[in-house]
């Protein structure tokens, strides 16, 4: 693997949030790697959540909304989620099969997606998800790769042409990345943006770690793969980690923070009031992609629960609470 390192001094306290929220609320487990035996692996059966049974809502926008129950819904891909677990389309899916609305879908093996074709006969739509405790965020995650929790909001809508449009090719040109590289997930450029550093890797080759054995099935590669096999590459010192059941008055985060990433280049030093937020995707979306407005405090759809096909890039920013 080849190595390019890339030094951009400038303070990175961006996203930030309202004081008293600290990023350290909550009942969260630190975890340091490697550990003792220099193994990078954090999987673990203490670690984990059961499968998501509080109802949550679907709304299609000029259509209606309606509830649905998590427990009751299989998933259309077995090949990523474990049984209990499901997805955004599956709720969208399993919502349709009950006649609320007409909806036609297909998979397409170019996007190795579920893509929606028409529903009540319209072309053009995509969706947000609003997690408990947080906000509805623009997401560029395939629709039935996005895990749901109990309790979450899912949002779906008419998109603009040109942003659905950019989606969809970034999600062929990840398949296609993945296919010029035979099967392996190579991530071309891979940034972490530090307190007053930038340090860029290229090529980098991820493989599973299966830190989240409860919700994906063996092989399914995520963006906290990303770090960890950097780390058992000899690229990066250490990784500081906390594992949450609950943040603030929150229950069932059940998650992985990344509270620093540490490199023997890497300017500044690790903050209880910070942490690390990831961002993926291909450069045929970059220009759509909404940036973090906000620090790791609000909940949102954490590294080891984003599954990655092969994209062009995963970034890591620095984040900070206001003081």
């Amino acid at each position: 693997m080849n190595r390019l390192v890339t030094w951009v001094f400038a303070v990175a306290m961006v996203g930030l949030v309202p004081a008293g929220m600290a990023l350290a609320s909550g009942d969260g487990m630190a975890l340091s790697l490697p550990q003792a035996e220099g193994s990078w692996s954090v999987a673990s059966d203490e670690r984990a959540s059961a499968p998501p049974s509080e109802p949550g809502t679907l709304e299609i926008r000029g259509v209606g909304r309606f509830t649905f129950d998590p427990s009751s819904i299989a998933t259309l891909r077995p090949d990523l989620f474990v049984a209990g677990r499901l997805s955004a389309f599956d709720v969208l899916a399993a919502v349709a099969a009950s006649g609320a609305f007409d909806l036609t879908y297909a998979y397409d093996e170019s996007q190795a997606t579920f893509v929606i074709e028409t529903i009540n006969g319209l072309a053009g739509w995509w969706y947000d998800v609003k997690l408990p405790g947080g906000a509805f965020e623009r997401t560029a995650l395939r629709m039935d790769a996005y895990p749901i929790r109990g309790g979450s909001e899912i949002h779906v809508y008419l998109e603009d042409e040109a942003r659905l449009a950019a989606i969809h090719q970034g999600f062929r040109d990840e398949v296609a990345i993945r296919a010029s590289n035979g099967g392996a997930v190579v991530i071309p450029i891979v940034t972490i943006r530090g307190p007053r550093a930038t340090v860029s890797f290229e090529n980098v080759t991820v493989t599973a770690h299966g830190a989240r054995r409860d919700v994906f099935q063996p092989g399914v590669v995520t963006v906290l793969d990303v770090l960890l096999s950097l780390g058992e590459q000899g690229q990066l010192s250490g990784i500081d980690l906390t594992w949450h059941k609950s943040l603030g008055e929150l229950m069932s985060v059940h998650h992985y923070m990344v509270d620093w990433i540490s490199l023997p280049t890497m300017l500044g030093e690790p903050d209880a009031a910070c942490g690390y937020m990831d961002q993926s995707a291909t450069e045929a979306v970059r220009a759509f992609l909404t940036p973090h407005a906000h620090a790791t405090t609000q909940i949102h759809l954490s590294p080891d629960l984003e599954p990655l096909v092969s994209p062009g890039f995963v970034e890591w920013q620095w984040l900070c609470a206001s003081s």
